[in-house]
């Protein structure tokens, strides 16, 4: 990519979402699958509804991993608009970090829930881990977002819902 484009496209932004999206259905669905996991560990059944939602779990999972690896792929296929202007360096330099790490972490809780879903390895532990940093790395830049579009006023989360643009 040779030139930096001045907006995200429409399926990167559509993408974005879907990861929003099914990040909150992962936590609505923690528990079910958690008891379903305890349940295939000790060779029991586990409860029919659980086994649903583990399942929905699962499936989300995966959708949270594809659009994740599609996004990167995007982002080295079509760019990435620069930072807003007047965005200080330092600013600029976390933001590419916690991006960064947002992408690790999705990647990294995937790979440990399908290894204890399949049960390779029991990294339930290593995945609530990833999902407390997750946690707070969305709270990071979600925070960042709402502040450079309301306080700073540039344009940031505007980039992200189309909608905001004046």
């Amino acid at each position: 990519m040779d030139t930096i484009p001045a907006a995200y496209r429409p399926t990167q932004i559509i993408l974005h979402w879907v990861v929003f999206a099914a990040i909150w259905v992962q936590w609505l669905f923690n528990e079910p699958i958690k008891r379903t996991i305890a349940a295939m560990q000790t060779v029991t059944t586990p409860a029919r509804n659980d086994m649903t939602m583990a399942l929905v779990h699962v499936s989300f999972g995966l959708t949270i991993f594809v659009a994740v690896m599609a996004r990167i792929y995007l982002h080295y296929r079509d760019g990435a608009p620069g930072r807003a202007p007047g965005t200080p360096p330092m600013q600029a330099k976390i933001a590419t970090i916690v991006h960064w790490s947002l992408y690790g972490a999705l990647i990294a809780m995937v790979i440990t829930g399908v290894v204890t879903w399949n049960g390779v390895a029991d990294l339930g532990y290593v995945h609530w881990l990833l999902n407390v940093v997750l946690f707070g790395l969305i709270t990071a830049h979600a925070v960042a977002a709402f502040f450079n579009q309301f306080v700073r006023k540039d344009g940031t989360l505007a980039r992200m819902i189309p909608a905001l643009k004046k």
